[in-house]
């Protein structure tokens, strides 16, 4: 059962930077009068100010008065590329398989704890005044050790089918922006990567 559960924490941990992609896809970029460009998601956008959210998650702040231009994803219209992006919407149901996981695991714990207390108190030698009560106990505790197997099972199912929802992938079109290039023909010929904090 422990590396049932070492297998899905794995499986959220390696998850979870795919999910973080996915929210933050650039969508503007900032051509600041020095020349520099800075990518990112536009928060905010108004007459003397502009906020936008990088793709490390920072955000910075710009006046308007220091910005060239701005090219948003639906100013490009055509000249956008077009990519196939596979999402997992229901991400998130990788917290109930961990929850789920772990209950199975402890009722089955449960389960191995009483069915040990149970073959104690049959193998008991005791007299024969108490070994009707010792029976009734571990016919009592086989019982509970049944039902939380029971919780055990059911639990590990509800734990797979809550991974089996987490991993349904969906499939989208997304615009991107081309990428910045030097080349006359207009082949990629350098990448430019700017990092501008206040």
């Amino acid at each position: 059962m422990r590396p049932m559960i070492s297998l899905i924490v794995v499986t959220c941990l390696a998850l979870q930077p795919a999910a973080l992609l996915a929210q933050g896809a650039p969508d503007a970029r900032i051509y600041l009068a020095d020349g520099t460009v800075v990518m990112g998601q536009l928060l905010n956008r108004d007459d003397d100010l502009l906020i936008l959210r990088s793709g490390d998650g920072e955000i910075h702040t710009f006046d308007v008065a220091e910005v060239a231009k701005v090219v948003t994803l639906d100013s490009l219209g055509s000249q956008a590329r077009v990519v196939q992006v596979r999402e997992f919407p229901y991400i998130s149901f990788l917290g109930g398989t961990v929850a789920l996981g772990l209950i199975s695991w402890l009722q089955f714990d449960t389960a191995s704890a009483r069915d040990e207390e149970a073959q104690i108190n049959r193998n008991n030698d005791s007299n024969l005044e108490d070994q009707a009560g010792l029976l009734a106990r571990a016919q009592d505790l086989e019982d509970k050790a049944d039902r939380a197997r029971l919780w055990g099972w059911s639990s590990g199912v509800l734990a797979a089918g809550c991974l089996g929802v987490a991993l349904i992938p969906r499939t989208k079109t997304r615009k991107v922006f081309p990428t910045l290039s030097l080349d006359a023909a207009g082949r990629p010929a350098v990448q430019l990567v700017y990092r501008h904090a206040f």
